[in-house]
């Protein structure tokens, strides 16, 4: 990637250059706020029935 570039906080969407440590967060807050949503359960992810195993 160039330097300089710039991408979207996937958390507040905030500019901020691609170099910083942080990625794909603006800050440690931004990732701070996404830990803590997870943790809290207000993200989840939809599996099916299908996807598992049967006992045979």
């Amino acid at each position: 990637m160039r330097e300089n570039q710039k991408i979207k906080c996937v958390n507040c969407d905030k500019e901020f250059d691609v170099t910083l440590d942080t990625k794909p967060f603006c800050s440690k807050r931004c990732s701070y706020i996404d830990l803590n949503n997870w943790l809290g359960e207000k993200y989840s992810i939809h599996i099916n029935e299908d996807d598992y195993e049967k006992d045979v």
